[in-house]
Protein backbone atom coordinates (compact mmCIF):
# COMPACT_ATOMS: atom_id res chain seq x y z
CA UNK A 1 0.00 0.00 0.00
CA UNK A 2 1.66 3.46 -0.84
CA UNK A 3 0.14 6.72 0.56
CA UNK A 4 1.71 9.95 0.62
CA UNK A 5 4.69 10.57 3.70
CA UNK A 6 2.77 12.60 6.39
CA UNK A 7 3.99 16.56 7.48
CA UNK A 8 6.34 16.69 10.38
CA UNK A 9 4.22 15.99 13.27
CA UNK A 10 1.28 13.87 11.95
CA UNK A 11 3.54 10.84 12.04
CA UNK A 12 2.07 8.08 14.16
CA UNK A 13 4.76 6.20 16.06
CA UNK A 14 3.57 3.04 15.37
CA UNK A 15 3.50 3.40 11.93
CA UNK A 16 7.14 5.77 11.55
CA UNK A 17 8.63 2.79 13.00
CA UNK A 18 6.89 -0.03 10.74
CA UNK A 19 8.02 2.31 7.89
CA UNK A 20 11.57 2.65 8.97
CA UNK A 21 12.11 -1.02 9.07
CA UNK A 22 10.86 -1.51 5.87
CA UNK A 23 13.13 1.24 4.10
CA UNK A 24 15.81 1.10 6.35
CA UNK A 25 15.67 -2.49 8.38
CA UNK A 26 19.37 -2.68 9.29
CA UNK A 27 19.01 1.27 10.70
CA UNK A 28 20.05 1.23 14.44
CA UNK A 29 17.70 2.11 16.76
CA UNK A 30 19.10 1.05 20.14
CA UNK A 31 22.24 -0.58 21.53
CA UNK A 32 21.89 -2.74 24.72
CA UNK A 33 24.85 -4.59 26.62
CA UNK A 34 25.61 -7.84 25.64
CA UNK A 35 26.18 -8.92 29.30
CA UNK A 36 24.41 -7.02 31.80
CA UNK A 37 27.04 -8.00 34.52
CA UNK A 38 30.13 -7.15 31.92
CA UNK A 39 29.87 -4.87 30.22
CA UNK A 40 33.27 -5.35 28.82
CA UNK A 41 31.77 -7.65 26.72
CA UNK A 42 31.08 -4.86 24.37
CA UNK A 43 27.49 -3.50 23.50
CA UNK A 44 24.52 -5.26 20.61
CA UNK A 45 22.64 -2.85 18.46
CA UNK A 46 19.63 -3.53 18.30
CA UNK A 47 17.91 -2.54 14.66
CA UNK A 48 14.27 -1.42 13.70
CA UNK A 49 13.37 -4.40 12.14
CA UNK A 50 14.34 -5.76 15.56
CA UNK A 51 12.42 -3.37 17.34
CA UNK A 52 9.23 -3.60 15.17
CA UNK A 53 9.30 -7.54 15.30
CA UNK A 54 9.48 -6.95 19.12
CA UNK A 55 6.48 -4.75 18.81
CA UNK A 56 4.28 -6.96 16.68
CA UNK A 57 5.15 -10.46 19.05
CA UNK A 58 3.87 -8.11 22.00
CA UNK A 59 0.50 -6.94 20.30
CA UNK A 60 -0.59 -10.55 19.55
CA UNK A 61 0.55 -11.27 23.30
CA UNK A 62 -1.54 -8.73 24.36
CA UNK A 63 -4.34 -9.48 22.89
CA UNK A 64 -3.82 -13.46 23.42
CA UNK A 65 -3.35 -12.42 26.91
CA UNK A 66 -5.62 -9.27 27.58
CA UNK A 67 -8.57 -10.04 24.78
CA UNK A 68 -9.06 -7.86 22.09
CA UNK A 69 -9.77 -4.62 22.99
CA UNK A 70 -13.14 -3.17 22.88
CA UNK A 71 -12.45 0.91 21.01
CA UNK A 72 -12.45 2.61 24.78
CA UNK A 73 -8.47 2.46 24.89
CA UNK A 74 -8.82 -0.06 28.21
CA UNK A 75 -5.73 0.67 30.68
CA UNK A 76 -3.38 -1.54 31.97
CA UNK A 77 -0.11 -1.15 33.97
CA UNK A 78 3.12 -2.15 33.52
CA UNK A 79 5.70 -2.56 35.98
CA UNK A 80 8.89 -4.16 34.61
CA UNK A 81 13.27 -3.47 34.82
CA UNK A 82 14.77 -0.38 33.11
CA UNK A 83 15.01 -1.45 29.89
CA UNK A 84 13.72 -1.42 26.58
CA UNK A 85 10.74 -3.00 27.41
CA UNK A 86 8.87 -0.23 28.38
CA UNK A 87 9.20 1.35 24.60
CA UNK A 88 8.12 -1.90 23.20
CA UNK A 89 5.08 -1.67 25.23
CA UNK A 90 4.11 1.65 24.33
CA UNK A 91 3.72 1.38 20.71
CA UNK A 92 2.25 -1.98 21.34
CA UNK A 93 -0.64 -0.98 23.45
CA UNK A 94 -0.85 1.67 20.62
CA UNK A 95 -1.01 -1.01 17.93
CA UNK A 96 -3.93 -2.73 19.87
CA UNK A 97 -6.32 -0.15 20.67
CA UNK A 98 -5.30 0.21 24.91
CA UNK A 99 -3.15 2.50 26.70
CA UNK A 100 -0.22 1.69 29.41
CA UNK A 101 0.69 3.40 32.85
CA UNK A 102 3.93 3.99 33.32
CA UNK A 103 4.23 4.48 37.08
CA UNK A 104 7.16 5.42 38.85
CA UNK A 105 9.49 2.50 40.57
CA UNK A 106 10.15 5.48 43.43
CA UNK A 107 6.40 5.74 44.28
CA UNK A 108 4.59 4.79 47.26
CA UNK A 109 2.39 1.75 46.92
CA UNK A 110 -0.23 4.07 48.23
CA UNK A 111 0.53 6.39 44.90
CA UNK A 112 0.43 3.44 42.70
CA UNK A 113 -3.33 2.10 44.20
CA UNK A 114 -4.49 5.34 43.39
CA UNK A 115 -2.86 5.55 40.02
CA UNK A 116 -4.95 2.30 39.50
CA UNK A 117 -8.02 3.26 41.03
CA UNK A 118 -8.06 6.66 39.00
CA UNK A 119 -7.41 4.92 35.22
CA UNK A 120 -9.93 2.10 36.96
CA UNK A 121 -7.16 -0.66 35.34
CA UNK A 122 -8.32 -3.61 34.10
CA UNK A 123 -4.55 -5.44 34.25
CA UNK A 124 -1.43 -5.40 35.67
CA UNK A 125 1.73 -7.19 34.00
CA UNK A 126 4.93 -7.33 36.27
CA UNK A 127 8.40 -8.66 35.80
CA UNK A 128 9.86 -10.46 38.57
CA UNK A 129 12.25 -7.53 39.67
CA UNK A 130 8.63 -6.22 40.52
CA UNK A 131 6.66 -9.26 42.03
CA UNK A 132 6.80 -7.74 45.35
CA UNK A 133 5.40 -4.63 44.99
CA UNK A 134 2.62 -6.24 42.29
CA UNK A 135 1.69 -8.71 45.10
CA UNK A 136 0.95 -6.18 47.74
CA UNK A 137 -1.22 -3.87 44.73
CA UNK A 138 -3.23 -7.05 44.38
CA UNK A 139 -4.22 -7.39 48.21
CA UNK A 140 -5.21 -3.91 47.80
CA UNK A 141 -6.87 -3.87 44.20
CA UNK A 142 -7.79 -6.98 43.63
CA UNK A 143 -10.53 -6.06 40.40
CA UNK A 144 -7.79 -5.67 38.10
CA UNK A 145 -6.08 -8.89 36.54
CA UNK A 146 -1.91 -9.55 37.20
CA UNK A 147 0.43 -11.22 35.03
CA UNK A 148 3.41 -12.14 35.85
CA UNK A 149 6.16 -12.33 32.99
CA UNK A 150 9.60 -11.68 32.32
CA UNK A 151 10.68 -8.47 30.55
CA UNK A 152 9.00 -7.14 27.72
CA UNK A 153 12.02 -6.42 26.91
CA UNK A 154 12.68 -10.31 26.04
CA UNK A 155 10.49 -9.64 23.34
CA UNK A 156 13.80 -8.33 21.91
CA UNK A 157 15.88 -11.25 22.06
CA UNK A 158 13.19 -12.95 20.08
CA UNK A 159 12.97 -10.80 17.29
CA UNK A 160 17.16 -11.05 16.57
CA UNK A 161 16.73 -14.90 16.22
CA UNK A 162 13.53 -14.81 14.16
CA UNK A 163 14.12 -15.10 10.58
CA UNK A 164 10.58 -13.76 9.70
CA UNK A 165 7.47 -12.50 11.72
CA UNK A 166 3.69 -12.00 11.52
CA UNK A 167 3.18 -8.82 11.08
CA UNK A 168 0.66 -6.86 13.16
CA UNK A 169 -1.08 -3.95 11.08
CA UNK A 170 -1.54 -0.63 12.32
CA UNK A 171 -3.32 1.06 9.60
CA UNK A 172 -4.91 4.40 11.51
CA UNK A 173 -4.41 7.72 9.64
CA UNK A 174 -3.40 10.72 12.07
CA UNK A 175 -6.64 11.91 11.23
CA UNK A 176 -8.31 8.97 13.17
CA UNK A 177 -5.92 8.37 15.34
CA UNK A 178 -4.08 11.44 17.06
CA UNK A 179 -6.41 12.00 19.80
CA UNK A 180 -6.26 8.47 20.59
CA UNK A 181 -4.52 7.59 24.37
CA UNK A 182 -1.28 5.60 24.10
CA UNK A 183 0.54 5.82 27.38
CA UNK A 184 -0.52 7.25 30.85
CA UNK A 185 2.62 9.08 33.25
CA UNK A 186 2.36 11.06 36.19
CA UNK A 187 3.49 13.90 38.30
CA UNK A 188 5.49 13.94 41.08
CA UNK A 189 3.21 14.05 43.70
CA UNK A 190 5.49 15.40 46.36
CA UNK A 191 2.61 17.75 47.50
CA UNK A 192 -0.32 15.32 47.87
CA UNK A 193 -1.44 12.04 45.24
CA UNK A 194 0.40 11.80 41.72
CA UNK A 195 -1.79 13.67 38.85
CA UNK A 196 -1.85 10.88 36.10
CA UNK A 197 -1.42 12.79 32.85
CA UNK A 198 -2.74 10.64 29.70
CA UNK A 199 -0.52 11.14 26.34
CA UNK A 200 -1.97 10.78 22.79
CA UNK A 201 -0.65 10.00 19.41
CA UNK A 202 -0.43 14.06 18.91
CA UNK A 203 0.94 14.63 22.31
CA UNK A 204 3.92 11.78 21.03
CA UNK A 205 4.41 13.62 18.31
CA UNK A 206 5.23 17.09 19.50
CA UNK A 207 8.82 15.73 19.23
CA UNK A 208 8.26 15.32 15.21
CA UNK A 209 7.28 18.96 15.41
CA UNK A 210 10.64 20.34 16.20
CA UNK A 211 11.56 19.99 12.57
CA UNK A 212 9.44 22.51 11.79
CA UNK A 213 10.56 25.34 15.03
CA UNK A 214 12.32 28.10 13.29
CA UNK A 215 15.12 28.31 14.82
CA UNK A 216 15.47 24.48 16.64
CA UNK A 217 18.64 22.86 17.41
CA UNK A 218 16.80 19.88 18.75
CA UNK A 219 17.00 18.24 15.15
CA UNK A 220 20.69 18.40 15.05
CA UNK A 221 20.85 15.73 17.18
CA UNK A 222 20.60 13.43 14.89
CA UNK A 223 23.10 10.71 14.25
CA UNK A 224 24.38 10.95 17.84
CA UNK A 225 24.56 7.57 20.24
CA UNK A 226 23.11 9.23 23.55
CA UNK A 227 23.63 7.76 26.77
CA UNK A 228 20.01 7.50 29.13
CA UNK A 229 20.16 7.61 32.26
CA UNK A 230 17.06 8.75 32.90
CA UNK A 231 14.35 6.44 34.59
CA UNK A 232 12.59 4.87 31.09
CA UNK A 233 9.10 5.18 33.06
CA UNK A 234 9.03 8.76 33.51
CA UNK A 235 8.15 11.14 30.58
CA UNK A 236 12.20 12.21 30.03
CA UNK A 237 13.38 8.79 29.93
CA UNK A 238 10.62 7.89 27.42
CA UNK A 239 11.17 11.07 25.57
CA UNK A 240 15.02 10.17 25.18
CA UNK A 241 14.51 6.35 25.06
CA UNK A 242 11.79 6.36 22.34
CA UNK A 243 10.61 9.42 21.18
CA UNK A 244 13.50 11.00 20.26
CA UNK A 245 15.36 7.76 18.67
CA UNK A 246 12.43 7.59 16.45
CA UNK A 247 11.40 11.27 15.18
CA UNK A 248 14.89 12.79 15.53
CA UNK A 249 16.98 9.77 14.69
CA UNK A 250 19.43 9.44 17.44
CA UNK A 251 20.30 5.80 18.77
CA UNK A 252 19.43 5.01 22.30
CA UNK A 253 22.20 3.26 24.65
CA UNK A 254 20.80 1.61 27.71
CA UNK A 255 23.02 0.52 30.65
CA UNK A 256 22.23 -3.29 32.50
CA UNK A 257 18.58 -4.27 32.55
CA UNK A 258 17.17 -3.33 36.04
CA UNK A 259 20.24 -1.71 37.40
CA UNK A 260 19.80 1.80 38.56
CA UNK A 261 22.69 3.55 37.25
CA UNK A 262 25.06 4.79 39.79
CA UNK A 263 29.02 6.49 39.06
CA UNK A 264 30.48 2.84 38.56
CA UNK A 265 27.97 1.93 36.11
CA UNK A 266 28.23 5.32 34.25
CA UNK A 267 31.91 4.89 33.85
CA UNK A 268 31.59 1.03 32.63
CA UNK A 269 28.83 2.49 30.31
CA UNK A 270 31.04 5.24 29.00
CA UNK A 271 33.77 3.48 28.42
CA UNK A 272 32.48 0.05 26.48
CA UNK A 273 29.51 1.41 24.55
CA UNK A 274 29.78 3.92 21.15
CA UNK A 275 28.54 6.99 23.37
CA UNK A 276 28.78 10.31 22.08
CA UNK A 277 26.27 12.18 24.01
CA UNK A 278 24.22 11.27 27.26
CA UNK A 279 21.18 12.60 29.27
CA UNK A 280 21.51 12.43 33.19
CA UNK A 281 19.41 13.41 36.13
CA UNK A 282 20.85 16.19 38.26
CA UNK A 283 21.91 14.11 41.21
CA UNK A 284 23.99 11.36 39.22
CA UNK A 285 25.54 14.05 37.15
CA UNK A 286 27.04 15.98 39.86
CA UNK A 287 28.35 12.99 41.37
CA UNK A 288 30.29 12.40 38.25
CA UNK A 289 31.53 16.19 38.17
CA UNK A 290 32.31 15.52 41.62
CA UNK A 291 35.28 12.95 40.74
CA UNK A 292 38.28 14.02 38.42
CA UNK A 293 38.13 10.21 36.91
CA UNK A 294 34.73 10.10 35.75
CA UNK A 295 34.80 13.77 35.35
CA UNK A 296 37.34 13.38 32.43
CA UNK A 297 35.23 10.43 30.55
CA UNK A 298 32.21 13.37 30.17
CA UNK A 299 35.03 15.83 28.87
CA UNK A 300 35.35 13.32 25.97
CA UNK A 301 31.70 13.85 24.99
CA UNK A 302 29.84 15.93 22.47
CA UNK A 303 26.80 16.88 24.62
CA UNK A 304 25.80 16.02 28.03
CA UNK A 305 22.23 17.19 29.14
CA UNK A 306 20.44 17.05 32.29
CA UNK A 307 17.08 18.28 33.64
CA UNK A 308 14.64 18.20 36.62
CA UNK A 309 16.21 20.12 38.95
CA UNK A 310 19.32 23.17 39.16
CA UNK A 311 22.96 21.72 38.99
CA UNK A 312 24.12 23.24 42.80
CA UNK A 313 26.05 26.08 42.84
CA UNK A 314 30.01 24.50 42.96
CA UNK A 315 28.95 22.07 39.72
CA UNK A 316 27.64 25.20 37.99
CA UNK A 317 31.34 26.60 37.94
CA UNK A 318 33.09 23.16 36.88
CA UNK A 319 30.78 23.02 33.98
CA UNK A 320 31.55 27.05 33.71
CA UNK A 321 35.27 26.50 33.76
CA UNK A 322 35.69 22.98 31.76
CA UNK A 323 33.48 21.97 29.65
CA UNK A 324 33.18 24.86 27.15
CA UNK A 325 28.93 25.00 26.69
CA UNK A 326 29.04 21.06 25.60
CA UNK A 327 26.64 21.03 28.99
CA UNK A 328 23.34 21.48 29.22
CA UNK A 329 20.38 21.95 30.77
CA UNK A 330 16.70 21.08 28.84
CA UNK A 331 13.53 21.71 31.31
CA UNK A 332 9.76 20.10 30.58
CA UNK A 333 6.87 18.57 32.68
CA UNK A 334 4.55 15.57 32.64
CA UNK A 335 1.73 18.16 31.17
CA UNK A 336 3.87 19.99 28.56
CA UNK A 337 6.55 17.82 27.42
CA UNK A 338 9.62 18.99 26.22
CA UNK A 339 9.92 22.69 26.67
CA UNK A 340 10.95 24.83 23.99
CA UNK A 341 14.19 26.44 25.47
CA UNK A 342 18.16 27.11 24.65
CA UNK A 343 20.87 27.45 27.05
CA UNK A 344 22.49 30.92 27.90
CA UNK A 345 24.63 31.97 24.54
CA UNK A 346 28.04 32.31 27.14
CA UNK A 347 28.96 29.50 28.97
CA UNK A 348 29.21 32.07 32.10
CA UNK A 349 25.65 32.03 32.45
CA UNK A 350 25.41 28.41 32.40
CA UNK A 351 21.69 27.36 34.23
CA UNK A 352 20.25 30.38 32.36
CA UNK A 353 17.66 29.47 29.76
CA UNK A 354 16.20 31.54 26.49
CA UNK A 355 12.57 30.93 25.80
CA UNK A 356 11.93 30.15 22.26
CA UNK A 357 9.06 33.11 21.63
CA UNK A 358 6.40 30.00 19.94
CA UNK A 359 6.55 28.83 24.00
CA UNK A 360 4.34 31.98 24.48
CA UNK A 361 5.75 32.56 27.88
CA UNK A 362 4.63 35.33 30.61
CA UNK A 363 6.64 35.68 33.88
CA UNK A 364 4.04 36.68 36.39
CA UNK A 365 6.16 38.09 40.04
CA UNK A 366 5.50 36.05 42.91
CA UNK A 367 7.48 37.44 45.87
CA UNK A 368 11.33 38.58 45.79
CA UNK A 369 12.93 38.45 42.92
CA UNK A 370 10.73 35.25 41.84
CA UNK A 371 8.28 34.85 39.12
CA UNK A 372 5.67 32.06 38.13
CA UNK A 373 6.56 30.44 34.57
CA UNK A 374 2.85 31.29 32.94
CA UNK A 375 2.45 29.51 28.98
CA UNK A 376 -0.13 31.64 27.29
CA UNK A 377 -2.79 29.92 24.55
CA UNK A 378 -1.62 30.87 21.43
CA UNK A 379 -1.79 28.94 17.89
CA UNK A 380 2.08 28.76 18.36
CA UNK A 381 1.78 26.95 21.94
CA UNK A 382 -0.77 24.54 20.89
CA UNK A 383 1.04 23.63 18.10
CA UNK A 384 4.32 23.33 19.72
CA UNK A 385 3.90 22.32 23.25
CA UNK A 386 1.11 19.73 25.41
CA UNK A 387 0.38 21.98 27.77
CA UNK A 388 -3.34 22.62 26.10
CA UNK A 389 -3.99 18.86 24.48
CA UNK A 390 -5.26 17.66 27.54
CA UNK A 391 -8.56 18.57 27.43
CA UNK A 392 -8.95 21.40 28.97
CA UNK A 393 -10.36 24.68 27.47
CA UNK A 394 -8.20 26.99 29.45
CA UNK A 395 -6.28 30.42 28.00
CA UNK A 396 -2.93 30.05 30.03
CA UNK A 397 -1.28 27.33 31.46
CA UNK A 398 -0.20 28.07 35.16
CA UNK A 399 3.13 25.83 35.52
CA UNK A 400 4.41 26.65 39.29
CA UNK A 401 7.45 26.66 38.16
CA UNK A 402 9.40 29.86 39.54
CA UNK A 403 12.31 31.86 37.74
CA UNK A 404 14.27 34.41 38.72
CA UNK A 405 15.45 37.05 35.68
CA UNK A 406 19.08 37.52 34.99
CA UNK A 407 20.31 40.16 37.11
CA UNK A 408 22.13 42.14 33.76
CA UNK A 409 20.75 39.77 30.78
CA UNK A 410 17.37 40.68 29.70
CA UNK A 411 15.72 37.36 28.42
CA UNK A 412 17.92 35.24 30.37
CA UNK A 413 15.73 33.14 33.33
CA UNK A 414 16.99 30.72 36.08
CA UNK A 415 15.21 28.17 37.22
CA UNK A 416 14.98 28.34 41.53
CA UNK A 417 11.85 26.20 42.30
CA UNK A 418 8.36 24.90 42.79
CA UNK A 419 5.74 27.23 43.74
CA UNK A 420 4.91 24.42 46.51
CA UNK A 421 8.76 25.04 47.87
CA UNK A 422 8.12 28.81 48.97
CA UNK A 423 7.91 27.94 52.86
CA UNK A 424 4.90 29.90 54.46
CA UNK A 425 5.73 31.19 58.19
CA UNK A 426 3.24 31.89 60.61
CA UNK A 427 2.64 35.87 60.24
CA UNK A 428 2.79 35.40 56.33
CA UNK A 429 6.39 35.60 55.92
CA UNK A 430 6.87 33.80 52.56
CA UNK A 431 10.77 32.50 52.54
CA UNK A 432 12.64 30.77 49.60
CA UNK A 433 13.88 28.08 50.76
CA UNK A 434 15.95 27.41 48.02
CA UNK A 435 18.36 30.16 48.23
CA UNK A 436 19.71 28.39 51.78
CA UNK A 437 19.12 24.73 50.42
CA UNK A 438 21.30 25.80 47.65
CA UNK A 439 24.29 27.43 49.58
CA UNK A 440 24.15 24.80 52.40
CA UNK A 441 24.44 21.76 50.14
CA UNK A 442 27.18 23.37 48.57
CA UNK A 443 29.38 23.08 51.20
CA UNK A 444 31.48 20.10 50.80
CA UNK A 445 30.70 18.59 54.11
CA UNK A 446 27.05 18.43 53.01
CA UNK A 447 25.31 16.03 51.20
CA UNK A 448 21.77 17.74 50.89
CA UNK A 449 19.61 20.39 52.77
CA UNK A 450 16.11 20.93 53.19
CA UNK A 451 14.45 23.52 54.86
CA UNK A 452 10.79 23.94 56.02
CA UNK A 453 8.42 25.72 58.86
CA UNK A 454 5.52 25.66 57.44
CA UNK A 455 2.86 27.84 59.49
CA UNK A 456 5.89 28.33 62.09
CA UNK A 457 7.56 31.39 63.43
CA UNK A 458 10.61 30.34 62.54
CA UNK A 459 12.24 28.08 59.62
CA UNK A 460 14.44 25.03 60.60
CA UNK A 461 17.00 22.84 58.83
CA UNK A 462 17.39 19.31 58.24
CA UNK A 463 20.53 18.84 56.32
CA UNK A 464 22.15 15.30 55.94
CA UNK A 465 26.29 15.34 55.89
CA UNK A 466 28.11 13.84 53.14
CA UNK A 467 29.80 11.41 55.66
CA UNK A 468 27.28 9.82 58.20
CA UNK A 469 28.08 11.03 61.67
CA UNK A 470 26.16 9.36 64.86
CA UNK A 471 27.71 11.19 68.13
CA UNK A 472 26.29 13.95 69.43
CA UNK A 473 29.25 16.01 70.02
CA UNK A 474 30.35 15.26 66.14
CA UNK A 475 26.80 16.39 65.16
CA UNK A 476 27.50 20.14 66.93
CA UNK A 477 30.71 19.80 65.29
CA UNK A 478 29.53 19.70 61.71
CA UNK A 479 26.61 22.21 62.92
CA UNK A 480 30.08 24.82 63.75
CA UNK A 481 31.81 23.71 60.64
CA UNK A 482 28.84 24.71 58.22
CA UNK A 483 27.41 27.69 60.50
CA UNK A 484 29.63 30.50 58.59
CA UNK A 485 27.59 29.17 55.28
CA UNK A 486 24.00 29.72 57.52
CA UNK A 487 24.98 32.96 58.52
CA UNK A 488 26.10 34.25 55.14
CA UNK A 489 22.40 33.01 53.89
CA UNK A 490 21.04 34.09 56.81
CA UNK A 491 22.18 38.16 55.92
CA UNK A 492 19.86 37.77 52.85
CA UNK A 493 16.67 37.24 54.80
CA UNK A 494 14.51 39.11 56.93
CA UNK A 495 15.22 38.77 60.56
CA UNK A 496 12.28 36.20 60.80
CA UNK A 497 13.03 34.05 58.29
CA UNK A 498 16.76 33.38 59.14
CA UNK A 499 17.79 29.62 60.67
CA UNK A 500 18.57 29.29 64.16
CA UNK A 501 21.00 26.92 65.61
CA UNK A 502 18.95 25.45 67.96
CA UNK A 503 16.24 24.59 64.96
CA UNK A 504 18.73 22.17 62.90
CA UNK A 505 18.70 18.77 62.85
CA UNK A 506 20.97 16.93 61.74
CA UNK A 507 20.30 13.49 59.94
CA UNK A 508 21.90 10.28 61.15
CA UNK A 509 22.27 6.60 59.67
CA UNK A 510 18.51 6.01 60.81
CA UNK A 511 16.86 8.15 58.50
CA UNK A 512 17.58 9.59 55.61
CA UNK A 513 16.04 12.19 53.21
CA UNK A 514 13.69 11.02 50.16
CA UNK A 515 14.90 11.73 46.91
CA UNK A 516 12.55 12.23 43.70
CA UNK A 517 13.17 10.64 40.92
CA UNK A 518 14.63 13.67 39.46
CA UNK A 519 17.73 13.36 42.68
CA UNK A 520 16.11 16.15 44.26
CA UNK A 521 14.85 16.06 47.74
CA UNK A 522 11.07 14.86 48.26
CA UNK A 523 9.89 17.61 50.72
CA UNK A 524 6.65 15.95 51.30
CA UNK A 525 8.01 12.74 52.17
CA UNK A 526 11.50 13.81 54.04
CA UNK A 527 9.11 16.17 56.39
CA UNK A 528 6.52 13.40 56.86
CA UNK A 529 9.58 11.23 57.75
CA UNK A 530 11.54 13.35 60.37
CA UNK A 531 7.88 14.90 61.85
CA UNK A 532 8.21 13.36 65.30
CA UNK A 533 11.91 14.61 65.33
CA UNK A 534 10.77 18.30 63.93
CA UNK A 535 7.98 18.52 66.52
CA UNK A 536 10.23 17.67 69.42
CA UNK A 537 12.90 20.22 68.25
CA UNK A 538 10.42 22.77 68.02
CA UNK A 539 8.65 21.94 71.34
CA UNK A 540 12.38 21.92 72.93
CA UNK A 541 12.87 25.29 71.53
CA UNK A 542 9.57 27.20 72.79
CA UNK A 543 11.31 26.72 75.95
CA UNK A 544 14.43 28.23 75.81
Amino acid sequence: MTRETPEYGTRLLPTLIDEIAIATPTRVYASIPIDDTDLSQGFQPITYVEFARAIDSLSFWLDETLGKADGTFPTFAYLGPRDLGYCVVVVAAAKVGRKVLLASHLASSDAHLFLLEALECTAVIYASETTALAQSLEERFPSAKYISTTSLGNFLEGSKTAKRSERYEYSKSYSKAYADPVMVVHTSGTTGMPKPVIWTHDMLASVDRLHTLPGSAATQVGGQSIYCALPVFHTSGMTASLLTPVYLNTIIILGPSGVRPDKKTVLAVLRNAPVSAASFPPNLLEELLADSVSRKELQKLKKIVYGGSPLSAWATNIVSDEFSGTVTSALGSTEGGLWLTGPAPSPSDHGYFLFHPFMSTSFQHTSADLYELVIQRTPHSEAYTNFFRCGETITEFRTKDLFSPHPEKKGLWRYRCRKDDLVLLSGEVKMYAGAIEEAVSAHPAVKTALVGGQYRSRPFLLVEPAETITIKEQQAEFVDEIWPTVEAENEKHHESARLQRELVIVVGAEKKMIPTAKGSVDRKATLSTFEREIDHMYKAWSKL
